[in-house]
């Protein structure tokens, strides 16, 4: 698995990886069948609270990774993905 940051793209290590909650990927608003996509994701963010929950778990963990990418290519440094902001 690869993660985009604004920084570039970096490789998930597979110990992170397993710990990732299981979300479906986000709708693509240029898609042809963008209103679709949103209405299945929408679906599935109502289905369950426990969806919601593991949904903002990925974007802050997203959000982190984000962050630490941009502040070790700021330095200089070599960034690894790891599972900081999934708690």
């Amino acid at each position: 698995m690869i993660l985009a940051t604004s920084s570039g793209d970096y490789p998930i290590p597979a110990d992170v990886a397993r710990q990732l909650p299981n979300v479906p990927a986000l709708p693509d608003p240029n898609a042809p069948n963008a209103r679709l996509q949103i209405e299945d994701f929408r679906h599935w963010l109502d289905a369950s609270p426990e969806h919601v929950i593991n949904y903002e778990r990925l974007r802050r963990w997203h959000l982190v990774q984000d962050e630490l990418a941009a502040a070790a290519k700021k330095d200089g440094a070599t960034f690894i993905v790891s599972d900081d902001g999934l708690e």
